[in-house]
């Protein structure tokens, strides 16, 4: 009878001591609605779309606590003294994160203005408190956004560096001629750093194989009828270094 008025006794005593601690329990981060940029620098060229005047890139944010089934919109500013473009340039639209996502995007229309032919410029974008998000103390609440009409590094060279190795701009320049295109929009499925934009950076695995082999083939051609010799990087960290094409994975 005493061990069970004691067993009694201690199960009313945890009964009570875990009610407290969950009476006590502060209220979680995931509640508080808030986003952030999914990254802290981002790029775009025309000369990927030589044909546009016009063209819209979406900024990926990201959000913080929970979904809601509407749509809500998030306010953005430029940050002018840490601006380079100009008003004709751009165009800043308010973001979105749609009903039930976790993700979204800030549009920036840009205009093919004759000024970035041979400049690059910058947008400060920075998110700023409303009433859908009060929460901005977050990874990056700010981003920074170049856009020109050059041949730059492509955003996305990160992932296609496996197959082709450093950046240089002449590389480039080979490797767009050869294949008759401006862009390749890979993405790695399984890259450390997130994918900003999945409906762009569509291409498959088995596509940048493919397009790592034939031209693995023109630089050896090109290379076998050379009169200077193997073909080298013309600028960046490994300028005047030999090209040299990555082996497969």
């Amino acid at each position: 009878m005493m061990k069970k008025s004691i067993l009694y006794s201690l199960v009313i005593f945890l009964s009570v001591f875990l009610g407290g601690c969950e009476k006590d329990e502060p209220m979680g981060y995931r509640g508080r609605p808030g986003v952030y940029f999914n990254g802290k620098e981002f790029s775009y060229t025309f000369a990927e779309n030589p044909w546009k005047d016009v063209d819209t890139v979406l900024l990926p944010i990201l959000l913080t606590g929970d979904l809601e089934d509407y749509d809500r919109k998030v306010k953005v500013v430029v940050v002018a003294d840490s601006t380079t473009a100009t008003g004709d340039m751009y165009e800043l639209l308010e973001g979105t994160i749609s009903a039930g996502s976790e993700s979204g995007f800030v549009p920036v229309v840009v205009n093919s203005v004759q000024e970035l032919e041979h400049k690059v410029v910058r947008l400060r974008v920075q998110i700023v408190e409303n009433e859908d998000f009060k929460e901005l103390d977050l990874v990056y609440p700010a981003c920074n956004f170049t856009f020109t009409a050059q041949i730059i590094k492509p955003y996305n060279w990160s992932q296609l560096e496996y197959f082709f190795g450093p950046y240089s701009t002449g590389w480039w320049k080979f490797i767009m001629e050869k294949l008759g295109r401006t862009s390749l929009p890979y993405w790695d499925l399984f890259s450390p750093i997130p994918n900003p934009d999945p409906d762009k950076y569509d291409m498959s695995y088995y596509e940048m194989s493919n397009i790592q082999q034939m031209i693995r083939l023109e630089l050896a051609e090109y290379n076998k009828h050379s009169t200077t010799g193997p073909m080298k990087h013309d600028d960046g960290d490994y300028a005047g270094k030999e090209i040299v094409v990555p082996a497969p994975w």
